[in-house]
Order: C-alpha cells, then structure tokens, then sequence
C-alpha cells in the first residue's frame, strides 16, 4: 500500500458560516427573553386567606414516616406513613430539595393558606416557592386539606 492516500477522517466537518451567525444569535436571544422575563414579571404575594393560615412543619423519621407538627403549637398534627400520601411527600420533597440547594433550613414551616375558590396555597415563606394544590385535582389537594381539619390544636 501506498502511503499517499489521503483520508479525510481528520478534517472538521464544513459548517456555513451564515449557520454559526444564527445559532449566536439564537442563544443570545434566548438569553434576552429569559432577563427580561426574570426583571418584569411582577412579585408573587400570597392570596387573601379565606381562612386562618396553618403554619407546619414536616419530619422525617428514620422509619420514612413524616411527622406534621403545627409551628405555631409545637403539637403533632398527625404521622403519615411510609407509604401514604404520594402526593404530599412529592410534593414537599420538590420544595425541600429548593431548600437545600440554596442552603435553607428545612425546619422552616411552611404554610398553608386556604384562598378563594376553595383554593389552597402551599407556600414556603424561606424560598418564596408556592404551589396552588386545587391544580392537582381535589383527590391530591385533599392530602393537604385533611391536615388543616386536625390542626394540633386540640390535647
């Protein structure tokens, strides 16, 4: 064999130059948008409760059951189970897991704010993460309504 075959496996492939303007500018674009989105969309305050607020704050046991604590009492609301309340525990993990990115206590309550409409807010006052929980349909939603009936409140 002859050593003066070339092979053109080492060349970088041609891309037209008008290609490359236009990804650029595709991405500073999306840039733009995603600034100007950030810088004016207006600041989320909570509804008006319809309702007093429960403050609450949710434990992990060893054993995975979650105990809900009333923040304002300090007494139990009540212990869920390993395997009850999907929706709840998926729930709080998704804003738990914000928490510890941005290096927040997760002893911090949250609250739970019922709201016109039969709304209810879930609202994490150290992230400003909040979640409308009707949006999930009221089998879901009534996870968290169960916890606003037994509040702690009672011995």
């Amino acid at each position: 064999m002859s050593g003066a075959a070339h092979h053109h496996d080492d060349e970088a492939p041609y891309v037209p130059r008008w290609a490359v303007i236009a990804a650029g500018c595709a991405m500073v674009g999306t840039i733009l948008l995603a600034t100007v989105a950030r810088l004016t969309t207006p600041s989320y305050t909570l509804p008006t409760a319809t309702a007093p607020i429960m403050a609450l704050r949710f434990i992990q046991t060893r054993s995975q059951a979650l105990i809900v604590q009333n923040a304002a009492t300090g007494r139990r609301v009540t212990v869920i189970a390993p395997a009850d309340d999907a929706f709840l525990r998926t729930t709080l993990r998704t804003m738990i897991e914000t928490r510890d990115r941005d290096g927040i206590s997760r002893t911090a309550p949250f609250l739970l704010v019922p709201a016109v409409r039969g709304a209810l807010i879930l609202d994490d006052p150290a992230t400003g993460e909040h979640i409308d929980l009707q949006a999930f349909g009221p089998s879901n939603a009534g996870q968290f309504k169960a916890l606003m009936v037994n509040n702690g409140d009672k011995s």
